[in-house]
């Protein structure tokens, strides 16, 4: 019996095929000057090719038919089990669920906290369980990980009962990829007591980890809480978005899309959302340049944040696709950290681009340990998927 793990993203679909605990096949949909195409991944190869899809959200009817033609399921085979990534603010998805019909429609009862994710992963559980109706699909929760943050590291600062009456906390996200790194570290022999981890992607968050356990992270309620990201807008004073709201007559949909797909990187360069484009254009465009110090300082500030909240950094960790793929802005985020012993080495750093393996870029002589770890969220889907009745 394999598992099948999808991770619906708002820009991206991301599929994975395993036997136990054997990576068959992933796919990697996402939009590349302006159309969609499918990075596949196999133990031994890699290639991407151009998709005949006109949006992401119909990658889903094309992934059985890829991973058969590359060979990764055999007719005889079957599909025993579903593991999906869950982002969903509230206390029942804070747990791995098995998605029946009560939870799913506890899911779209969630709707309105968070659509952009919801909607994607509604959207694509309904067309699993089209696809498999007999197979068992988990829903495995991106916050999950957070459960242990101390009491108050979970309120705003807003009357109790009614965030305790109406679940507005601080859930946090990115918890799967969080627990990816942990295991790496773990299996390595390479776990430090103050740990940060910066995911920086699409998407971004710093967290703190004590004794590899959540302590605090930057995002809250919901994935667009706290720093800039590709198209989000991170954290922004609730005055300026009802000033904001009044001033472009927005409903709450257009508000909602205003915030998470016309902000962020997009919003302050007014060009790209993409980091190597605002590389390529910050010499000639001083939006873009600005853009990219809104968004390194952000993370800068936050790994200042989450240091004070562990007592000190024994390690820091990068992750994501940014994290893992671009040396220019890792060194631009670590700068100022020599009073924390965090210094790159210069060549490690440099030839670190896409690591297929836990790297090592920092000065090993004068520094604390900075590694570069290639997100596995599919692997820690499709565990926790299987440790499911």
């Amino acid at each position: 019996m394999l598992t099948l793990v999808a991770n619906p993203g708002t820009a991206s679909r991301k599929y994975a095929l395993y036997d136990g605990e054997d990576f068959r096949i992933g796919l990697h949909f996402e939009y590349e000057s302006g159309r969609v195409v499918c990075t596949i991944t196999k133990p031994t190869d890699q290639q991407k090719q151009d998709t005949d899809l006109s949006n992401i959200s119909e990658a889903s009817d094309r992934v059985m038919q890829i991973i058969a033609e590359h060979g990764a399921k055999q007719d005889d085979e079957q599909i025993g089990k579903i593991g999906v990534r869950l982002v969903a603010p509230s206390a029942l998805f804070l747990h791995d669920q098995i998605m029946n019909d009560e939870t799913l429609s506890q899911l779209e009862n969630l709707r309105s906290h968070a659509p952009m994710h919801i909607d994607a992963t509604l959207q694509e559980i309904r067309k699993l369980r089209d696809d498999f109706p007999e197979v068992t699909i988990v829903g495995v929760s991106d916050s999950a990980f957070h459960t242990e943050k101390p009491d108050f590291t979970w309120n705003y600062g807003l009357p109790l009962y009614d965030t305790d009456r109406l679940e507005i906390k601080r859930f946090g996200y990115h918890g799967i990829s969080l627990a990816a790194v942990v295991r790496n570290l773990r299996r390595l022999e390479k776990l430090s007591a103050k740990l940060i981890v910066c995911h920086i992607g699409s998407t971004v968050s710093v967290t703190a980890l004590h004794e590899s356990r959540s302590v605090d992270t930057t995002m809250g309620f919901s994935p667009l809480d706290g720093l800039v990201m590709a198209t989000r807008s991170g954290s922004v004073d609730p005055a300026a978005i009802l000033y904001l709201k009044r001033s472009l007559d927005l409903d709450d949909s257009q508000l909602e899309l205003y915030l998470n797909e016309q902000s962020g990187l997009q919003g302050l360069s007014c060009t790209s959302s993409d980091i190597r484009d605002l590389l390529s254009y910050e010499s000639e465009d001083h939006r873009a340049a600005l853009a990219l110090q809104v968004y390194v300082y952000g993370i800068q500030k936050a790994i200042g944040q989450m240091t004070a909240a562990v007592g000190g950094v024994d390690m820091l960790v990068f992750t994501g696709v940014v994290g893992e793929r671009s040396a220019i802005i890792r060194e631009r985020i670590l700068k100022p950290f020599h009073y924390l012993d965090l210094m790159l080495d210069a060549k490690e750093n440099s030839e670190c681009v896409s690591p297929s393996s836990v790297t090592c870029i920092s000065h090993l002589a004068h520094s604390r340990p900075i590694y570069v770890i290639p997100t596995d969220e599919a692997d820690e889907i499709a565990r926790r998927a299987n440790d499911m009745s």
